[in-house]
């Protein structure tokens, strides 16, 4: 009998075998019954998950973590599969970030891997099991793992042009959008910072190398290499080197910083339309405006220069209904200023987030507006700036606290009792105490290496925080394989790790080249979604 009809009566057979038993949407018949090694799958145009992809996975028992067998059906439910093994073991519409597949495809043959039978697959089994993850790895009722989702996690992998999209809930990869797909190449500095539309809708994205601002679509249904998804960008090179973004959601403005990859006579910061995604250039009586932050009503943006004198460093408050730029000298030791990040306490820049006090921004002090507290971190000089903005945009220093080895984009924790920061260059994270100005508790542990940025979770049960590791300091558990098919340096992963308020590790995600910036956003559906990989109490 040729391959083909095999094929179709080999899978005939195993779904006939179910006749007068639940269907297939239930646990389908023995794996036995079917032998994959008669069917030649890149003749399988259908990818149907019970009648083809399950079978496959059964029989092969790719779940199991010693080798050979045959799986039991019942274990491979589709949410069984997108939850299985290492955040990322199924990224949906990305069979090229899916670890079921790189495992095989870019570990030498001897590297130790959770499932050893994934290695058991023929080629046209990969390539079949490639198209399904391609198509969204889809269940047989059609629905897209996660698409469901509303806690998420955006990390720039700023080395390789993508975002991450995690679950924040599972600390699943679910989604990778790649702007080389989407037609916005920005090699060698791809995504840096993230900003969202008030509703959670979209999210604007800081693209370095490229001098763009996208704006992308958080809809969890589309494939993210769809041109649907890339919903509009600005003028290349009209602001170059993009970094740090605030948006005013009681307008459509979006302020927009200079990235620390910047040329170093780069002058003044962005404002751009969100509407028309032109940029009005604001300039600034320094150069490299970094630091960045607006107040929740948008009548106030703050920036700092990137590195100041040995005497003085330069803060600016711009008022937006007037035009008017004031200079805030900001004294030095002696030392010359690496100003970093500034941080309204109570004001957020997180889309989704009506009803929920989270990270940096929701009211001033006593909850009510002004006055804010503000923080600015200082790498060079290891400490937290602290100052108040009144309403009439009086930007005042009210004094500093130590913080680790080169603090860098600090944030607030969940209801801004603490202040989470990043030290670079010392491998932790310092916690300080927003009221008290003094050290809660430092975090030290092996998956930070040149941490980045941090993030909250919505209800304060864990942080975030991304780690760039170019040092190569931390170690990934796999070493995939570059184009060259020779591993790659260690320094060409980083990670998204969560954490308890106490410091504790709880999760871990390997990511690629350079992790950057680092945002929650709360999308707008799915009531009780982001607890599994599909809806709620189906896993």
């Amino acid at each position: 009998m040729p391959r083909l009809a095999l094929a179709v009566a080999a899978l005939g057979a195993f779904a006939l075998a179910g006749c007068g038993a639940p269907a297939l949407t239930a646990a389908p018949p023995a794996a036995a019954a079917f032998d994959p090694a008669g069917v030649d799958y890149d003749a399988v145009a259908s990818l149907d998950y019970d009648e083809y992809v399950r079978p496959l996975l059964v029989a092969r028992n790719v779940l199991s973590a010693t080798e050979g067998g045959a799986g039991d059906p019942a274990a491979y439910d589709l949410g069984d599969v997108v939850m299985a093994g290492p955040s990322g073991f199924v990224v949906p519409f990305d069979a090229e970030g899916s670890l079921m597949l790189r495992f095989v495809r870019d570990l030498p043959a001897t590297a130790a891997i959770p499932f050893p039978n994934l290695r058991d697959l023929e080629p046209d089994e990969l390539r079949f099991l490639a198209r399904w993850i391609e198509d969204g790895a889809r269940g047989a009722d059609g629905r897209v793992p996660f698409a469901d989702a509303t806690d998420l996690l955006l990390a720039g992998v700023q080395g390789e042009n993508h975002v991450a999209v995690v679950d924040a809930q599972t600390l699943r990869l679910i989604r990778r959008i790649d702007f080389d797909e989407l037609g916005v190449p920005s090699a060698p500095y791809g995504p840096h910072h993230f900003a969202f539309e008030p509703d959670g809708s979209a999210a604007y994205v800081s693209l370095v190398s490229a001098g763009v601002v996208a704006k992308v679509a958080l809809d969890l249904s589309l494939d993210p290499s769809s041109p649907a998804v890339l919903l509009a960008q600005s003028e290349r090179g009209a602001f170059a080197t993009p970094g740090m973004m605030s948006l005013d959601p009681s307008s459509q403005r979006l302020f927009v910083g200079r990235s620390t990859l910047s040329d170093p006579l780069a002058n003044g910061f962005g404002v751009l339309d969100r509407e028309t995604m032109e940029v009005e250039l604001v300039a600034t009586p320094f150069n490299v405006p970094h630091a960045l932050a607006a107040t929740p009503d948008g009548r106030y943006a703050i920036t700092a220069e990137l590195t100041g004198t040995q005497a003085l460093s330069r803060a600016l408050v711009y008022d937006v209904q007037t035009g008017d730029a004031s200079i805030v000298p900001i004294p030095s030791d002696g030392e010359p200023r690496e100003l970093i990040h500034f941080s309204i306490l109570g004001a957020h820049h997180m889309g989704g987030m009506a009803g929920h006090a989270m990270g940096d921004h929701a009211m001033g002090e006593g909850g009510a507006g002004y006055p804010y507290t503000v923080t600015l971190t200082s790498r060079s000089t290891d400490e937290v700036l602290f100052f108040t903005l009144s309403e009439d945009g009086e930007l005042v220093r009210t004094g500093s606290a130590p913080a680790g080895d080169g603090p860098y984009h600090a944030h607030a924790n969940h209801d801004g009792s603490d202040l989470l920061i990043p030290d670079q260059r010392g491998d932790t994270v310092t916690i300080l105490d927003a009221a008290t100005r003094a050290p809660a508790r430092l975090v030290e542990a092996t998956p930070l290496s040149q941490p980045h940025s941090p993030a909250p979770s919505v209800d304060g049960s864990r942080f975030f925080v991304t780690s760039s590791n170019l040092d190569g300091a931390w170690t990934p558990e796999f070493v995939f394989n570059g184009p060259d098919g020779q591993p790659q340096e260690a320094r060409a992963f980083g990670n998204l790790a969560a954490f308890s308020p106490s410091g504790e590790v709880l999760g871990v995600v390997q990511l690629g080249a350079y992790p950057s910036g680092l945002e929650p956003v709360r999308l707008p559906s799915g009531a009780g979604a982001g607890h599994g990989p599909m809806d709620h109490g189906d896993h």
